[in-house]
């Protein structure tokens, strides 16, 4: 089945130097105009997504992309005219699910981190404050270990802790990538079968590991872990990198089903 709507995370994946190339761009563009849908889903909030576009010279006006999704899943934001407007039912339930996460996590994040040293694990950046918790460790092993830790003796309802590179935060459950996808593509009546998910580390796990039905892809910077989980759910792992590789995924899938424009068209 031909694909008909394309969501993909941002840092990594699509940008370099959190700036969207210009091929890049011209790429998204000639296939929004031959009706694919295009998503951003990423761990960065809304106002992040949405200077890195203006910066990038992606604007509304361009009519992509057509969705925002943000923060791990918590924001969904539709492009409507020349704004984004809310998934109103969805962001309010994550919002109000975000503030009793936080109220559950309270100063757990003083034990964790405690949990963590106890391993000889060391972050060289945190951020633990009252219902918040981050690391940043300079070795991506370190921060595999210590979310495995994490993942283990967590408690938490709502908490489940996402792993980018070597950044570790303490996310809402109930939201996260793929379950917010899903929201997306539903809204634009497009079948899980026919939606390609792009990603290139942990936090996209949801989204690539095939419990939603998707497609799935990844550049050949991805983590050694994401490319397993998309072998394993038949995707495609691109032998270029970041922007271009995501490019060649598109291209893949695109190609595999005869889809909306010839293979030169498609080519950079």
């Amino acid at each position: 089945m031909p694909v008909k709507l394309i969501a993909c995370d941002l840092d990594n994946t699509l940008t370099e130097n959190a700036f969207i190339l210009p091929e890049i761009k011209d790429f998204l563009q000639k296939i929004v105009n031959r009706g694919i849908k295009f998503v951003i889903n990423s761990g960065r909030c809304l106002k992040e997504i949405r200077r890195i576009l203006l910066e990038s010279k992606i604007y509304p006006s361009l009519g992509f992309p057509q969705a925002i999704i943000s923060g791990q899943g918590v924001n969904i934001h539709y492009l409507k005219g020349e704004d984004y407007v809310a998934d109103e039912v969805w962001n309010k339930e994550k919002e109000e699910q975000l503030k009793l996460m936080q109220r559950e996590i309270g100063w757990e994040g003083i034990k964790w981190e405690k949990l963590i040293k106890e391993m000889n694990l060391f972050p060289k950046e945190k951020r633990i404050s009252y219902g918040s918790f981050a690391l940043k460790f300079d070795r991506e092993k370190d921060a595999k270990l210590a979310r495995d830790v994490l993942i283990q003796k967590n408690h938490i309802k709502y908490v489940t802790f996402l792993r980018n590179k070597g950044y570790i935060t303490a996310s809402l459950s109930t939201a996260l990538k793929g379950k917010s996808l899903a929201r997306a593509s539903q809204h634009f009546n497009i079948p899980a079968s026919q939606v390609l998910a792009i990603g290139d580390s942990q936090n996209d796990e949801d989204m690539l590991n095939g419990k939603f039905g998707f497609l799935s892809a990844a550049p050949s910077n991805a983590d050694e872990e994401i490319k397993e989980i998309v072998n394993k759910n038949g995707g495609y792992i691109a032998l270029q990198p970041i922007g271009k590789g995501t490019i060649e995924a598109i291209n893949s899938f695109l190609l595999k089903n005869n889809t909306y424009l010839g293979k030169k068209e498609f080519r950079l």
